[in-house]
């Protein structure tokens, strides 16, 4: 027999060079006919023996002859609910494929683990692949009470939905702990569709075994976009996957949107791999949609790029599995089913497979064991021993190369441990920290060494240290430890590691006290950035074109806070979600170092993360009593509610405590879109306005805040300064009762956000010197006598402009120094800064960083 797929409608993988006519998540895709053989006997005897081949012994299992060149079933699902359609599957028809899995000798992987080529599937098993597209709510539900409150356990964790997709592979991975328990899914931001809980979701898929895999940032086809969008979008969500997981979560599967991949070289090559730092991938399997069993990693028509699946409606499975609907009786596949030997280092299969047997794509200490099945006894095989015991009773050649047992191919070794001389124990935890070591790690004399374990790689083991070195980022303590080490190979069991540059105490970051009329020139980077080596590429860049200041993201508008808070309330609601800026202190001393003023960004009453936690706190609908939306969403919190202001007002603490020079409030208003009349907030009664309640609260918290030596900042809207009513009206934000209780005012002048014949300005955008220089100059007037700063936004990114570059940014900068501005601010949302700093330069603008000894006191604005 040949092992060839049958002659039946199917889906052929094909490579990305070509479109790939196969769509998922949209609509049914059409099928082409193939040549392939029909089916036939899924055994392998009476077959010659090819002259010269060394042939092991008979390898038979309890599920018949070994055969690890046999096709491996790649499932397909995306949604759950109560109706069976294209893409959704009923929670019964779900526990029934899995019942007819098990009754059939199939046990669950991970993608991973065939992309690994080490499938650790016990003897006689036929390993099969559950993938779950689109991190649907269906995929992953936790359960709420009728208050709206998560529903928790015994153990205080969340209910698990048991009719959701993890819910129903729990369950059945403890009735059946023989049905393996690997499923791998591939997600998107949306992150399973409920607030809040994205990490906890994440981590438990990591906890209990499964896999998650990219799906992209937006789902898009990367048929349609640049080899520089497709490393953007595929790194933006590793990065969030490491994020939400606390940890780096190196991802090495993709399924392709729409089945899809780019048609040329150049966009494959970065889909496959890209990115730095936490946003760094590499993508070893690309799956398709459909639509047939995927080729065993070992087979010669195996193409990692192209890699099958089969779509999980009852249809498929009876073409590809002879299985009738809902059925969970045992059946014969119309193909060859790759059958486990039981030891992941070798690679056994029938003789008259070996035509398609790819030597190449043996791993390190792995060896291929082809053998007769004519020679096979008729009775049943006894229990499979172990790895190690059927590797020292098979006749395998006795050159084979021996493996360091080991989870991880990183720390795979070329031959046994390594010999080393004993070394004295010392430390096992790091005296100037207080923390204990990580497993395997020593701390003698202010050096630290880590001894590698199976398991162990590089990237592992530099995240576990990170904290204790100067290093700002595990890769680059990663790329450290493998130059100091000259390890630059696979690590070794038992060898030790150096870990370079460790710190003897945690930094500590103490506020540079400057006067308000310093010249800030600076940049705003996001929680991400921040939390990146991005951060000291830009500063280097930020210092030589004569900047001195970075406004970073502390709590976004999402209510996201990005360093590891203690604030109570914050770590109650889980506004911290991990990732982004892992040691704060460390990146303000380093920025202290730099001569870099550091400036923390809190939104305050755009907080969707605290909305919906304490919608009691939300803003209300005059008309219903409800909580307001702003089209439909609940992301506002009330400004007047004491407990809102003292959650911020704790955070901003906090920060300064850390080391921040200076707060800067965003959002720093009431809501501006949506059914704005409609709004009401709990002290309507005492505060009728809403800049009562705005300016009350600013005063509230310059009173905290100003003995902490620290400034305090505000963002407010550019065109509040054109005295028009409406606009305070609405938002809250009256200049002149601000500027007394603040240090400097951030207008946000971008010429793109002012609408159409404003101030008689046909098409603003075309006039950035209008309205920088007009807006800078109403702001200082409206506020005359207050003694606040003037420091404006400028606007460095293309938005609605018809000339953007350089030149537009020039012209603002200008526009500024002759309005009198103090400083400025350049604002890109996505913090790519290469057309802003060469507007700088053009302005002139550049200076040398000032010192960080505070500048003379400053009078008062005239």
């Amino acid at each position: 027999m040949s092992l060839s797929l049958p002659r039946l409608p199917r889906l052929t993988p094909v490579t990305l060079g070509a479109a790939i006519a196969v769509t998922a998540c949209a609509s049914t895709a059409p099928k082409e006919a193939t040549g392939s053989p029909s089916p036939g006997s899924t055994t392998h005897a009476d077959v010659a023996r090819p002259a010269g081949t060394a042939v092991g012994p008979v390898l038979m299992t309890r599920g018949g002859p070994a055969n690890e060149l046999g096709y491996i079933p790649v499932l397909e699902y995306h949604r759950f609910g109560p109706k069976e359609e294209r893409w959704t599957r009923t929670p019964a028809n779900f526990r029934k494929d899995l019942a007819f899995l098990h009754a059939n000798g199939y046990y669950m992987v991970n993608m991973a683990d065939v992309a690994a080529k080490r499938l650790a599937v016990p003897a006689g098993k036929k390993p099969v692949v559950l993938t779950f597209d689109d991190s649907t709510e269906g995929q992953f539900r936790y359960l709420k009470g009728p208050d709206g409150r998560w529903k928790t356990g015994p153990d205080g964790k969340k209910v698990i939905d048991p009719d959701c997709a993890v819910g129903m592979l729990d369950a059945f991975g403890k009735a059946h702990p023989d049905a393996g328990s690997g499923a791998t899914f591939y997600v998107l931001p949306s992150g399973f569709d409920q607030d809040g809980v994205i990490g906890e979701k994440f981590r438990h898929l990591v906890e209990t075994g499964r896999e998650i895999g990219n799906h992209t940032w937006t789902h898009d086809s990367l048929a349609t976009m640049s080899p520089a969008r497709i490393e953007e979008h595929l790194g933006k969500l590793q990065r969030f996957v490491s994020a939400q997981v606390g940890k780096p979560y190196p991802i090495t599967t993709l399924a392709l949107p729409f089945g899809i991949g780019p048609r040329d070289a150049a966009g494959l090559a970065k889909v496959v791999r890209g990115g730095t730092g936490p946003a760094a991938y590499h993508h070893k399997v690309l799956l398709l949609v459909g639509a047939n069993p995927a080729y065993s990693p070992f087979d010669r028509r195996y193409k990692a790029t192209a890699v099958a699946r089969i779509q999980c409606i009852d249809s498929e499975f009876k073409t590809w599995f002879n299985r009738p609907a809902g059925s969970t009786a045992r059946v014969r596949e119309p193909w060859v089913p790759f059958v486990s030997d039981g030891d992941p280092n070798t690679v056994s299969f029938p003789l008259s497979a070996q035509r398609h047997f790819n030597p190449a794509a043996l791993m390190a200490g792995q060896q291929a064991r082809p053998f007769d099945p004519a020679k096979a006894s008729a009775a049943a095989a006894p229990p499979a021993p172990t790895p190690s015991a059927q590797a020292a009773a098979s006749s395998a050649p006795a050159e084979a190369a021996t493996v360091v047992p080991s989870a991880s191919p990183v720390a795979q070794a070329s031959g046994a441990p390594a010999s080393l001389a004993p070394v004295p124990a010392g430390l096992d935890h790091h005296p100037g920290y207080g923390r204990k070591l990580p497993k395997g790690g020593e701390y003698r004399d202010g050096v630290i060494r880590h001894q590698v374990a199976a398991g162990d790689s590089v990237e592992a083991i530099a995240w576990g240290y990170l904290r204790m070195t100067d290093f700002y980022t595990y890769p680059k303590l990663a790329q450290a430890i493998r130059n100091v080490n000259q390890a630059n190979r696979p690590l070794k069991i038992g060898e030790w590691l150096t870990i370079p540059r460790v710190r003897q105490a945690p930094p500590k970051a103490s506020l540079v006290k400057r006067d308000k009329s310093f010249p800030a020139k600076g940049i705003y980077v996001t929680g991400t950035t921040a939390g990146s080596e991005m951060l000291w590429s830009l500063v280097k860049d930020l210092k030589a074109h004569g900047g001195n200041t970075v406004v970073f993201d502390a709590k976004d508008m999402s209510g996201v806070v990005s360093y590891d808070t203690a604030v109570p309330l914050a770590r109650a609601i889980k506004a911290y979600r991990g990732g982004m800026i892992h040691d704060l202190p460390k990146m303000l001393a380093r920025l202290h170092d730099e001569g870099i003023h550091a400036v923390a960004r809190l939104t305050l009453f755009h907080d969707a993360r605290l909305a919906q936690s304490k919608p009691q706190w939300a803003l209300r609908s005059r008309r219903t009593g409800a909580p307001w939306r702003e089209w439909g969403n609940l992301v506002w919190v009330d400004a007047s509610r004491p407990e809102v202001q003292d959650y911020n007002l704790a955070l901003a603490r906090e920060l300064i405590d850390l080391g921040v020079d200076e707060i800067q409030f965003d959002y720093v208003r009431f809501p501006a879109q949506g059914d704005t009349p409609d709004v009401a907030w709990s002290t309507m009664k005492t505060q009728p306005t809403k800049h009562e309640v705005i300016t009350a609260w600013v005063k509230r918290a310059h009173d905290a805040i100003a003995p902490t030596g620290a400034l305090l900042s505000a963002d407010v809207y550019g065109v509040v300064a054109w005295d028009q009513g409406i606009d305070v009206k609405i938002t809250g934000q009256r200049l002149e009762d601000l500027g007394h209780h603040l240090d400097v005012l951030s207008p946000m002048l971008y010429p793109s956000h002012f609408y159409s014949n404003f101030d008689n300005k046909r098409y603003p955008p075309d006039h950035p010197e209008h309205f920088i220089g007009e807006g800078v100059k109403r702001t200082a007037k409206k506020t005359a006598g207050s003694g606040v700063v003037i420091r404006p936004w400028i606007q460095a990114f293309p938005y609605r402009i018809r000339n953007y570059g350089p030149t537009y940014v020039a012209r603002q900068l200008k526009a500024n120094e002759a309005a009198q501005g103090t400083g400025w601010l350049l604002w890109n949302a996505e913090n790519s800064y290469k057309i802003g700093f060469a507007g700088v330069h053009e302005a002139g603008a550049a200076a040398p960083v000032r010192s960080a000894a505070a500048p003379p006191a400053s009078s008062p604005r005239p």
